[in-house]
């Protein structure tokens, strides 16, 4: 491809697969790899093998932890009790269910927690694909052999990749459960990622685990306490892989069949409304702003009410907060290029907006004034709005604000 023509998607992928391979070169993963690309039914990814490079992913940097044992979780569950009673008093929110439970896992055991969640979540997408290939070749009246087994290849090497890569890369998680709700609400303590930071960064072990739970139990108590949220974000999310399927079940009516004779071009092709990729169409502009808009809002308030309680019980908290500025900061440019394709750097600006907004809300108007995002789905902040929260308060005041009483902060 003409490098003056290639668009930045076009670009930035090619910079992920060249930093893949790299990979791939120094970690035992061409068995999986391998594996990845045979011809094996008419699944558009092998679970199973992304699963196994996943894992091999998740070990690759040659972090040896021993596995995580009962004291540990007696540990975080003390953690867990003492974050619920500090977050209830800090955030007045009253959870209507139980908040938890809390495991802590090594890297393998958060993989296979989450790899149900990939898979109720990519494999819409996946049986996309496989329709818009399956319509091509009835087109054609042929059948794209070579196309299918290197999309299917793709396909699941890249999935297994992201899911290593997060398992190397989480300290903590709240599981949403979507969307099987059923499964919502369980917090989970990556063991090995927290005993690597706290090493790295210099951090009192006390103190850092206390935080990273306080910040997940938030998250807890603004699900449990509101659980109108989950259908809300279930909804969202639905609607846009929705619009995602339907995109690509109709790519191959703008397809040629010239251009589906060597594996690479078809990998470019399909890569550019591609697994991970944000395809932009005006239906999925509108869904994607209202998902990101209300991942900022929990996000950040999340961070916003970590950091209240920490000023006041943790000691080393000024010592954490610069240690994770500087750690966002030293990242290489690999690992940069990494999380914007995996939408890392979207989560960091969700954190930094989100965070902007709590705070400017909870100083002009107080915490329970901010506490009306959460009452129905009308008051939650729009895309706009969380960037200009003066914009936020002023529809609340409208709406309802003279029925708050302030508790300013």
């Amino acid at each position: 491809m003409n490098e003056e023509k290639e668009n930045t998607w076009d670009r930035s992928l090619r910079e992920v697969n060249e930093f893949m391979e790299a990979v791939a070169r120094k970690i035992p993963l061409l068995r999986s790899l391998r594996a990845a690309f045979r011809e094996r039914g008419d699944q558009m990814i092998d679970w199973d093998q992304a699963r196994e490079i996943a894992i091999v992913v998740a070990q690759a940097d040659g972090v040896v932890y021993a596995p995580p044992g009962p004291e540990v979780q007696r540990d975080f569950e003390e953690m867990r009790r003492r974050s619920e009673e500090l977050v209830r008093s800090y955030s007045h929110l009253q959870p209507r269910e139980e908040v938890g439970p809390l495991f802590v896992f090594d890297r393998q055991q958060w993989i296979e927690a989450n790899l149900s969640g990939f898979q109720l979540m990519f494999q819409p997408l996946a049986e996309s694909y496989g329709k818009a290939l399956q319509g091509l070749e009835e087109q054609r009246n042929r059948r794209f052999g070579l196309g299918r087994k290197f999309t299917k290849g793709l396909l699941t090497a890249q999935l297994g990749m992201v899911m290593g890569y997060l398992a190397r890369s989480v300290l903590g998680q709240f599981d949403l459960g979507l969307p099987r709700l059923e499964d919502s609400g369980k917090l989970y303590i990556v063991y090995p990622n927290l005993v690597k930071a706290e090493g790295k960064m210099r951090l009192d072990p006390g103190d850092f685990r206390l935080w990273i739970t306080l910040h997940e139990v938030t998250h807890g108590f603004e699900f449990a306490a509101n659980p109108w949220l989950r259908s809300y974000l279930r909804s969202l999310m639905e609607r846009y892989f929705r619009s995602v399927s339907l995109r690509l079940e109709e790519m191959s009516l703008r397809l040629k069949p010239e251009e589906l004779r060597d594996a690479g071009r078809l990998n470019e092709i399909i890569n550019q409304g591609g697994l991970l990729s944000i395809v932009h169409t005006p239906e999925q502009r509108e869904i994607l702003a209202r998902i990101q808009a209300f991942m900022s809002l929990v996000e950040g308030y999340s961070n916003l009410v970590m950091d209240l309680v920490g000023k006041d019980i943790i000691s080393t908290f000024q010592e954490m907060s610069m240690a994770f500025r500087h750690r966002r900061e030293a990242k290489t440019g690999a690992e940069r290029l990494v999380e914007r394709m995996l939408g890392f750097d979207l989560k960091l600006q969700q954190y930094q907006v989100g965070e902007l907004f709590c705070r400017e809300v909870v100083e002009k108007k107080g915490l329970d004034f901010l506490n009306l995002a959460w009452k129905r789905e009308e008051n939650l902040p729009g895309a706009e709005e969380i960037r200009h929260a003066f914009l936020w308060i002023e529809r609340m005041e409208e709406s309802e604000g003279k029925r708050v009483v302030h508790h300013r902060i």
